[in-house]
């Protein structure tokens, strides 16, 4: 410890001399009270934003609700108009377009295609093999 006398005041100030171990825990021990400090400082705020924060997802919920409601509401109305509008016309094409003609067609093609693959099978000949030479 050293004593120093300042001119002006005549008073004696007293200086200890740390050590850097002494220095780094007493810094240590500034943050961890500054750390402190802002924690106590800051929850009531947190618990009043966590009372607010409630209230609003429970609000938002609400409105999801009302939203997806409205939207349901609005694709059925969408769906039911467009069966009326289109419907007539989907059933035109309908009557136009024979099913069982298209039907019978298909089997008369496959039947073709069986008939020419065994006319394919019975005209193949069988590939050579080459014989070696005696020599």
């Amino acid at each position: 410890m050293t004593k120093r006398k300042d001119s002006a005041d005549k008073a004696v100030v007293e200086t200890k001399e740390l050590n850097p171990v002494e220095a780094i825990r007493k810094g240590w021990l500034a943050y961890l009270g500054a750390y402190g400090l802002a924690f106590e400082r800051a929850r009531p705020a947190f618990a009043k934003l966590k009372t607010r924060y409630a209230d609003l997802i429970e609000d938002l919920v609400e409105k999801g609700e009302e939203v997806e409601t409205t939207a349901k509401e609005q694709f059925v109305d969408a769906r039911d108009r467009a069966k009326g509008v289109y419907g007539a016309g989907y059933e035109k094409v309908r009557a136009f377009i024979p099913a069982r003609a298209a039907n019978d067609r298909v089997k008369e093609l496959e039947a073709e295609v069986e008939a020419l693959t065994q006319k394919l099978a019975a005209v193949k000949k069988p590939a050579r093999t080459k014989r070696a030479k005696a020599a």
